[in-house]
């Protein structure tokens, strides 16, 4: 998810945004058709010019890998491997800086090589998704710095003075990482139709931490324990997610 060069392609729809040649910020782009991945070691990848150039892994590159990769478009997969390869987001543009991070991105997956990345990504998701516990945190809070950075690239604002992700870089990312959560669809109408703001960090890290408590059991699945004090009843929760529970138990589907 990366801001798009003022080129010669079309901006992507919304709700489907993609890297591309143009203006916006938008999801990385990648396809499910693998390319010969089966060979694909780090030395094969920082020495083609399809992924790497100028020393450095661009969106575009990193495009062309997930596509190699047969990671799916705003995947779960594809948005952890740039992750894994950026974990502190400097420059959107760049996903890897330089061939160390890319080997210590593959070492950090479990893999020996480029090959095994995508089996790691698939077995990383269904462990992280899980539960959405401790282990699934670090990544979450990454994912605002990013719509932070892609907020700032889209709008021309110096990074350090963004504190919030408007919905459209913001709902595709937690689509990314939540897709299993049920009461994703209902969160999304929630956002889109009726909150209708930009997440900033505390929402965002307390949205994960209801996900978390949702997806546990500690709150029930029809939130009616919701207001309980061993759920973080009274103040505790922000405002947006006491005005969702209302619209959920509501019956908004």
């Amino acid at each position: 998810m990366a801001p798009k060069r003022k080129a010669t392609s079309k901006a992507a729809p919304p709700k489907k945004a993609k890297v591309e040649t143009s203006p916006a910020v938008e999801p990385p782009a990648t396809s499910s058709k693998a390319k010969g991945s089966s060979g694909l070691s780090v030395a094969d990848v920082w020495s083609s010019k399809e992924y790497v150039d100028k020393g450095a892994m661009s969106q575009e590159g990193f495009a062309k890998l997930c596509e190699a990769l047969g990671l799916e478009e705003m995947s779960f997969e594809s948005v952890y491997l740039m992750y894994t390869l950026s974990p502190e987001v400097d420059d959107v543009m760049v996903v890897c800086p330089s061939k160390a991070a890319f080997q210590r991105g593959v070492e950090c997956l479990g893999c020996k090589s480029v090959a095994e990345v995508a089996a790691k990504l698939r077995l990383k998701r269904a462990a992280l998704q899980a539960d959405f516990g401790p282990r699934f945190r670090p990544f979450f809070a990454w994912l605002f710095e990013m719509g932070r950075q892609i907020t700032a690239a889209n709008t021309g604002a110096c990074p350090t003075v963004v504190r919030s992700v408007p919905l459209e870089a913001g709902l595709p990312l937690l689509s990314s990482a939540l897709g299993p959560w049920s009461l994703l669809p209902q969160f999304c109408d929630f956002s889109q139709n009726v909150f209708a703001q930009p997440f900033n960090k505390d929402l965002w890290m307390q949205l994960g931490r209801f996900v978390e408590m949702t997806t546990s059991g500690q709150i029930h699945a029809d939130l009616s324990n919701y207001d309980d004090d061993l759920t973080g009843g009274g103040n505790a929760w922000p405002c947006m997610i006491d005005d969702f529970v209302e619209f959920v138990q509501k019956g908004h589907e």
